[in-house]
């Protein structure tokens, strides 16, 4: 599994309503026009909250 394999199935998981129903959206760091070439998410919650997930692969 690389980088882009695992912030895609991140992605997928938490666009799924019955599993994840406190998330309001997730975006792609691209998605997100994020200046960056690290690959992760921003993920916002139902209440406000907003947090970036950054994936780096160590090995």
């Amino acid at each position: 599994m690389n980088e882009i394999e695992l912030e895609t199935m991140l992605y997928e998981l938490l666009q799924d309503r019955d599993e994840a129903p406190e998330i309001a959206r997730a975006e792609t760091f691209e998605e997100a026009g994020l200046l960056t070439d690290n690959r992760g998410l921003v993920v916002r919650t139902t209440d406000g909250s907003e947090f970036e997930i950054t994936i780096v692969q160590r090995r």
